[in-house]
């Protein structure tokens, strides 16, 4: 998978939401002919859905890396009124959002190009993408660093 901060760029067959984290996944279990697209998404990882959680973590960081001196920091000064609070607002970002991915800037589509099968005989043979596949690598590359730009 590569990644760019939260920018994630998956790839996948055409039509389809069947994603693969690297081109190489995607090229091993390819079939000639196959559309391959390019998907460039931001995401939350691991978004954590508990306000109790998020304050626990907090704590624990805190304290291990020896910015607090003890481990319950933030579990005792936060009040329960603010913890419904947040809590609140937790539940609204998971409520209006994929709840496995927490897509922010939705996908954006790079770029599709056709597998062949000479590109897929020369990946078996070689275990290597064909130079053909590596200037499209390239030019999603280049695309996604230029929306990445425009969009932050």
């Amino acid at each position: 998978m590569e990644t760019n901060r939260q920018t994630v760029i998956l790839f996948r067959t055409k039509n389809t939401d069947f994603t693969y984290d690297t081109l190489y996944d995607y090229v091993s279990d390819s079939k000639a002919e196959d559309i391959l697209e390019a998907v460039e998404y931001d995401k939350f990882t691991e978004f954590p859905h508990s306000a109790n959680y998020i304050i626990d973590e907090a704590d624990r960081y805190l304290y291990e890396e020896g910015y607090i001196e003890e481990d319950v920091y933030y579990t005792g000064r936060v009040t329960p009124a603010e913890i419904e609070v947040l809590q609140k607002v937790l539940d609204l970002i998971a409520k209006n959002h994929n709840n496995d991915n927490l897509l922010i800037n939705g996908r954006t589509v790079h770029i599709p190009i056709a597998i062949r099968k000479e590109d897929i005989d020369y990946f078996n043979e070689t275990k290597r993408f064909s130079e053909r596949l590596i200037e499209w690598r390239r030019d999603v590359y280049k695309s996604s660093q230029k929306n990445t730009l425009v969009a932050k």
